[in-house]
């Protein structure tokens, strides 16, 4: 996914790595990321339905690009509503 986001990035367009498997994506440096903390595997944006939790999840993400961050640095967030 890291490969991908770094393709999108070489064209101009900042992305943001949502990721609940810190160990593995940190290994490969993403230019932007969060952890949504506690989340299962399969939930990355929450649950299904859980239409709070999901937006706040996005919103944490696109607030990460305005935000300076060097590559690899995974921000973790802890979201209430999961």
């Amino acid at each position: 996914m890291v490969t991908v986001q770094r393709a999108i990035e070489s064209q101009g367009i900042p992305t943001v790595l949502v990721t609940l498997d810190t160990e593995q994506s940190g290994l490969m440096r993403p230019p932007r990321a969060i952890h949504p903390e506690g989340f299962e595997f399969g939930h990355s944006l929450g649950k299904p339905f859980d239409k709070e939790t999901q937006t706040a999840v996005v919103k944490a993400a696109l607030a990460q690009l305005e935000n300076k961050q060097e590559p690899g640095q995974i921000h973790t967030i802890r979201f209430s509503t999961y």
